[in-house]
């Protein structure tokens, strides 16, 4: 039983390694930008990803925006990604969606 339980455990880290490795980069530069979605030319390829309240953003001086913003409401995607910043996203694919996990700006 305990053997049983052991791989058990053991396969479901494994799986876990595994759904890590699904995670996917983008770069390019900015196209559009709404308060869910991001729109990102690359050099072959455009990207649309949602974006939604888990999605992080990386931008120079964001951390003592977002401390402002605090103060005067929710931050929105469009207050720190403007239209040709060059920017790195991280996603994944759900229900043939790209998910944005992380968003860089260069």
């Amino acid at each position: 039983m305990r053997r049983l339980a052991f791989l058990a455990v053991a396969v479901m880290l494994a799986a876990g390694l595994v759904s890590a490795g699904d995670a996917m980069e983008a770069e390019g530069k900015v196209k559009t930008v709404t308060g869910n979605s991001l729109t990102v030319a690359g050099d072959d390829a455009e990207w649309t990803f949602v974006v939604d309240s888990t999605t992080v953003v990386k931008a120079k001086g964001a951390s003592h925006k977002m401390k402002d913003l605090k103060e005067r409401g929710p931050a929105t995607l469009d207050q720190f990604v403007k239209a040709d910043m060059k920017v790195t996203v991280k996603y994944e694919k759900a229900d043939d969606k790209a998910m944005a996990k992380e968003i860089r700006v260069h």
